[in-house]
């Protein structure tokens, strides 16, 4: 009994009182910077999830680990980690009640505005919940955008998004709008099918009605033919030419929006549509799917009665927000004028007194169940010998110094590893970059992706040859850069020291811009990015190197085993669906050809033979210092 109780006050109360401060003032802190003041907009993600997912690893790591290593942590079977199992055990025990009191926080300090009209939501300080007395719904005028994305621990996930942003008036409105159709009775095309250009500029069919019929001066429809050969694949079901008067008749989309600013809605009701499918679905059958999706969505709309409601969220910045604001944008009678963010709001059809549920109470049942598993999991475990003449504080010291040496180790590149760390330093600069520029964290768009600089043939045959090189520093995600960091520094750690850094660093790039060649010839319009095709290029190299001497025979095997295992399990999962198998075999080809011809240069690595053992070690660094310049 007196063990347990230096185990309740040595090692549960330190966990117990982290436990509470951690969530104490992390929300604090949310509340005060993002809420009350609202210094800056932060992903929701970030603030609800990825927060509450890193930063119980801090206190765990520099203040917990030393106590729980007070416990006498000797697995009789020496299979696992015992004093890792403590650690994660502590983490999720700190994680539930930290997540659930985000959302608590969110929903508790959010005000409810009473308004008369709509129009005047834009005329004091946004509040979070709002009741409207007087607002007007159009739903014939909403805008939408659809959004596609590769999900699950091994991308076997298709999710498919439907955004419609429905715009919000004070009462009903007359909008300037020609409803102007084409009628070519004798055309031998289908006009719902052919491509719209007009004025010399292809131009998206619902801007039609935009265009006043007093000013068309002519129409010409061209066949299919004709209009594949002019206008490529878009035109191959015909196209219908429109060339207006320049005169005061002419009213482009432009003028209309202007002319229209004073109809723009003072906010959007945002309704979203979910379906996930299996990734391994072909590209015929992901389009069947989708189509089927999209009408069970459109009857859902057609049904839905968006004026019934207690009341209205206002939607925080996040990924759903940013697709609602993508819909808004759709609207063709969308005013870009307006630089202020859209408002979005969603429905909510419950009493406002019961917004927070049960989170409050979960946030107290999470820590308490955490307390009494961590406080059993302690029963399992004995203290260790004369632990009260141990040092406890020393070691605290001595694993925060140890903490903050390796912190210090990944920031300063080694002299070893100089290249590697460099590299994937700047991965992740790109990619928090991305993250606090508000473009996402968990996943990217695609647009935001091609305009940052992603492999697309098309825009390749325009010129934009930088892309080869650019988007193996682009990643689709957190997940996706993390996977890939981990594989470059897997492999650098044992191929940079024998390669050195100027052949180490040309050897990733080439097979990066050679990845990203085979992945733009293979598919014809497909968004690709990422490092994996260059990694996989290292990994080529040093599968090429394995079968040479230039490893020690006495690891060359086992190497080579795992070597391949890896790339041929990367391979076949590839197939699943999501990943670019064909600038992983680009990567893979060229690292091969790569290590071969590099091997004359470095068959004369400095080889020691141990006298003792008669094995031969390599020697990292033997080869002559030479400069590097990471290119960004």
């Amino acid at each position: 009994m007196k063990e347990y109780g230096k185990k309740f006050r040595l090692i549960f109360l330190p966990f117990a009182l982290i436990n509470v401060v951690l969530v104490i003032a992390y929300t604090f802190l949310r509340w005060a910077l993002f809420i009350k003041m609202t210094l800056f907009t932060v992903d929701l993600d970030i603030l609800d999830l990825w927060g509450p997912m890193v930063l119980p690893w801090i206190p765990i790591l520099i203040w917990l680990r030393p106590r729980i290593k007070l416990l006498n942590l000797k697995n009789k079977n020496g299979k696992g980690d015992p004093l890792m199992g403590y650690m994660a055990f502590a983490w999720m025990a700190m994680f539930a009640p930290l997540a659930i009191a985000q959302a608590y926080i969110e929903t508790a300090t959010g005000k409810l505005t009473q308004l008369e009209n709509i129009s005047l939501v834009n005329k004091q300080p946004l509040t979070k919940y709002y009741k409207i007395k007087h607002f007007y719904i159009d739903k014939k005028l909403c805008g939408y955008k659809t959004r596609f994305e590769i999900s699950g621990k091994y991308n076997q996930d298709f999710d498919m998004y439907i955004y419609v942003a429905v715009p919000v008036y004070d009462t009903d409105h007359i909008i300037k709008k020609y409803n102007y159709t084409i009628s070519a009775p004798k055309s031998p095309i289908n006009s719902n099918n052919a491509l719209i250009v007009v004025n010399g500029k292809i131009t998206d069919r619902d801007y039609l009605h935009s265009v006043n019929p007093r000013s068309i001066d002519k129409i010409t429809v061209l066949k299919g033919r004709t209009g594949e050969a002019l206008y490529g694949n878009a035109g191959k079901n015909g196209a219908i030419l429109i060339t207006t008067k320049q005169g005061r008749f002419t009213d482009t989309l432009e003028s209309i929006q202007e002319d229209n600013a004073k109809y723009t809605p003072f906010a959007w009701i945002g309704v979203k549509y979910q379906k996930t499918v299996s990734s391994r679905l072909s590209s015929d059958e992901k389009q069947q799917r989708y189509q089927q999706f999209a009408t069970q969505s459109q009857a859902a709309f057609d049904s839905a009665d968006l004026n019934k409601f207690i009341y209205l969220d206002r939607i925080s910045y996040s990924s759903d927000f940013k697709g609602y604001i993508s819909a808004v944008k759709k609207d063709p009678f969308y005013s870009s004028l307006n630089t202020s963010p859209p408002i979005i709001f969603t429905t909510v059809n419950e009493p406002f007194e019961a917004r927070n549920g049960h989170k409050l109470l979960w946030v107290f049942g999470a820590m308490g169940i955490g307390f009494t598993f961590f406080l059993i999991t302690l029963l399992f475990k004995p203290l260790r010998r004369n632990t009260e003449s141990i040092d406890i504080e020393g070691e605290a010291q001595a694993d925060q110094k140890t903490f903050f040496v390796w912190a210090k180790a990944l920031i300063i590149p080694q002299k070893r590893l100089a290249v590697t760390q460099v590299l994937i330093q700047i991965n992740l600069l790109v990619f928090m970059l991305m993250v606090f520029s508000g473009l996402g964290f968990m996943s990217f768009n695609g647009a935001d992706l091609l305009r940052l600089g992603a492999n697309y043939r098309p825009a390749i045959h325009k010129g934009e040859y930088w892309r080869l090189l650019t988007n193996i520093f682009l990643h689709g995600g957190v997940m996706h850069v993390l996977m890939n960091m981990y594989g470059l520094f897997f492999v650098g750690l044992f191929l940079e020291p024998v390669m050195g850094r100027v052949k180490y660093l040309i050897t990733y790039l080439v097979c990066g811009i050679a990845a990203s060649i085979a992945s733009a010839w293979w598919h014809p319009a497909t968004i690709s990015i990422g490092a994996s095709g260059a990694i996989f290029g290292l990994f080529g190299a040093f599968l090429a190197l394995l079968t040479v001497n230039v490893f020690p025979a006495t690891s060359k095997k086992s190497f080579l085993i795992s070597t391949s295992i890896f790339i041929g399990y990367n391979l076949l999962f590839g197939l699943v669906g999501g990943i670019d198998n064909a600038a992983h075999i680009g990567g893979l080809i060229s690292g091969l050809i790569l290590g071969y011809a590099l091997y004359p240069s470095l068959k004369n690595t400095t080889i020691q033979k141990h006298a003792d053992a008669g094995t031969e070690e390599i020697i990292p660094g033997a080869e002559p210092e030479q400069d590097y310049q990471s290119e960004e």
